[in-house]
């Protein structure tokens, strides 16, 4: 495979990967999803300014956050002063290098000591774990009239001093975090009030008619006819938050942003599936209701999990968010100082920016399938209960003698750590040790972007950690796989585009294959639709068994790719002797 000057040579793979950011026509500028400008969409900074996209190693920050900032820095003294030099400087930089910007400002505990000063209660709590009361002492009880009167005269200034802005600055300001609690995670308090008269349940009545209290403020003020800076929010979804949702649908409608993304920093954590089926379809493709959505990368990278190989985190990671439709990933500091040093890392959040800006088929270039299996033991008709034992998140059995039984143990599946399995995907982020291939309501098929596989479990077999136990030295490839299964008639693999991808015949299509090179002398061949009765032959690959990951590319200007071959396909991946060939991921470019 030929390299160029602006793709990474990868030591993990023993391939070169492409690294190019991408610029859109205008036409994609039209298409662009929701209220967030399509090419914001990708990796951005938690706000530490030193990142500098000018940098070659951090080429791929595309925004900053100024979520950093808090009430009481901005309006230390009393409620007529205020200080935004901070939040300047933030909007000054990110002009300056032509990255975009989103806002956030913590409130909560982080209101000013004059608040209280003035007759706004301190609300002391109880809290259990190790930080107790480690960052926040004491906080304000929302509910107290003067709090609302302060919260929302910040908020007024707030919008005068972005009013003030001139417009190349103004413009780079893509959307606004709403924050009400003590975190983005929406919750009155840590812990439990001491004093039940101030306690506030994160469900309850009070807290709500606080929280669309805040909604209203900030729509009013932000989603002028003078400003229109999109909102972004937290804990709304439809089943735990009705109220919320209900607000939002009549009040806002479409082109709001969610803080949804934890699967950004995981593979097979607990909650997976209803995570992608809630809301990918308002992410990517989105019909009725178009969202953006942004997630974070804490301090997840530095946890046991991701220790083990932090390069496969990292890549299995982006391929979760990307497959939910992830929109703007925020890196902590750590995070991209571990980036800076690590060539591979870079290339992987190129990949991210590859496909982050993917949103609409008719209008996207490239589209991806990485192929994968998880073994979801919340399903009872895959896993029946007399088998396996009771569908419960809390049956560490059930986990066990899914990945014991010997159809799934013989292709590598296992549990290095059942307790981690039912703890919740928070806990799995922070303490897990190990690799589990079975979960509660994980994603059970692959990974992708515009690309289907047709019937993946009928046409092949799931892998899990090719070549033996997962170390910090092995190829992120080896984490998960399919391949052919020739002793039970799995020898063809295949796939079929977005019927939007192609609507019209593209001059060029380019195609990357990864495989694994297993075992010398196995053939097989890629067919695409070429318009023919049967699908023509792209290329043959006849293997050395050398035992690595391995790419092939190939361009072609025939292609048809409206689904004329077997069950619908586009292309398909076929076995041509007795051996199993191992793949990974297939890409689709058109020009």
């Amino acid at each position: 495979m030929k390299s160029s000057k602006n793709q990474i040579f990868s030591k993990k793979t023993g391939m070169f990967l492409a690294g190019t950011i991408l610029i859109f026509s205008s036409m994609l500028h039209m298409h662009a999803q929701s209220a967030l400008p399509i090419d914001a969409y990708g990796v951005w900074s938690r706000g530490d300014l030193e990142f500098n996209p000018a940098k070659p190693e951090y080429d791929y920050l595309l925004g900053i956050s100024a979520s950093g900032s808090s009430w009481k820095d901005i309006q230390p003294t009393d409620s007529a002063s205020f200080d935004w030099s901070n939040i300047q400087e933030s909007i000054d930089q990110a002009t300056e290098r032509g990255q975009y910007i989103y806002l956030g400002i913590g409130f909560g505990p982080s209101a000013p000591q004059w608040i209280y000063d003035n007759g706004v209660p301190k609300v002391f709590t109880t809290e259990e774990g190790p930080k107790k009361h480690e960052k926040w002492p004491y906080y304000p009880y929302y509910l107290d009239n003067d709090y609302k009167r302060y919260f929302k005269k910040f908020l007024i200034g707030l919008g005068e001093f972005l009013k003030d802005q001139p417009e190349n600055k103004l413009s780079k300001i893509v959307f606004m975090q709403v924050k009400t609690g003590c975190t983005g995670d929406e919750a009155a308090y840590k812990g439990k009030a001491n004093n039940p008269e101030y306690e506030l349940s994160k469900s309850g009545k009070e807290w709500s008619d606080f929280r669309l209290f805040a909604f209203e403020t900030y729509r009013q003020i932000f989603n002028s006819k003078e400003l229109h800076i999109p909102l972004l929010f937290n804990s709304i979804d439809q089943a735990s938050f009705p109220t919320e949702w209900e607000w939002l649908s009549t009040k806002i409608g479409s082109g709001y942003g969610i803080k949804q993304g934890a699967l950004i920093r995981g593979h097979h954590l607990t909650g997976e599936r209803t995570i992608v089926e809630e809301w990918s379809p308002h992410l990517v493709n989105p019909k009725d209701l178009a969202l953006f959505s942004r997630s974070e990368m804490d301090q997840t990278w530095q946890r046991p999990l991701y220790q083990i190989n932090i390069e496969l985190g990292f890549y299995w990671g982006i391929l979760n968010g990307l497959n939910q439709g992830l929109s703007v990933w925020d890196l902590s500091n750590s995070a991209l100082k571990e980036a800076g040093e690590n060539p591979e890392i870079q290339a992987y959040l190129r990949f991210f920016n590859k496909y982050a800006n993917q949103i609409y088929p008719e209008t996207s270039t490239k589209a991806f399938i990485a192929l994968h299996e998880g073994l979801d033991a919340a399903d009872t008709k895959k896993f029946p209960e007399s088998k396996y034992g009771a569908a419960s998140s809390n049956n560490q059995e059930r986990y066990e003698a899914i990945c014991k039984d010997p159809v799934y143990a013989s292709r590598g599946a296992k549990m290095d750590d059942l307790y981690s399995a039912t703890r919740g995907q928070v806990y799995q982020r922070r303490g897990q040790t190990g690799y589990n291939d079975a979960g509660w309501d994980i994603l059970p098929g692959n990974y992708s972007r515009f690309i289907k596989q047709i019937d993946p479990d009928v046409s092949s077999i799931g892998l899990f950690r090719i070549d033996g136990p997962i170390t910090a030295d092995s190829p992120i490839y080896s984490r998960f796989a399919r391949s052919f299964d020739n002793s039970s008639g799995k020898n063809a693999m295949y796939f079929k585009l977005h019927d939007d991808f192609i609507r019209e015949k593209a001059t060029k299509i380019t195609f990357n294959v990864i495989y694994y090179d297993n075992e010398k002398g196995s053939k097989w061949e890629f067919q695409y639709d070429s318009g023919k009765k049967k699908l023509k032959t792209a290329f043959k690959i006849t293997c050395e068994g050398d035992k690595k990951w391995k790419t092939h590319t190939v361009t072609i200007s025939d292609a048809v790719l409206n689904q004329n071959g077997p069950m619908g396909s586009d292309f398909a991946l076929v076995n041509t002797d007795d051996k199993d060939d191992i793949f990974h991921l297939i890409e689709v470019e058109k020009k």
